[in-house]
């Protein structure tokens, strides 16, 4: 039941969003870009550099007793 509500409050704010933009999907594209450049957290990734692959770790025998 609590996610149902979750889920109808995520797309009340997505409906008021694009309401406010008057549906106009370039204009909530640039306000989502905007919105990003003004936040302090890197949302995506835009440098063109490849990911680094994770290291992998060694796998140690399992101490499994039988």
């Amino acid at each position: 039941m609590a996610e149902e509500e979750i889920l109808k409050e995520v797309w009340r704010n997505r409906d008021a969003f694009a309401k406010r933009h008057g549906y106009d999907l370039d204009a909530m594209v640039e306000e989502l870009r905007r919105m990003e450049r003004q936040s302090p957290n890197k949302l995506v990734d835009r440098s063109g550099e490849p990911m680094k692959k994770p290291r992998q770790r060694k796998r140690r025998p399992s101490k499994r007793r039988v």
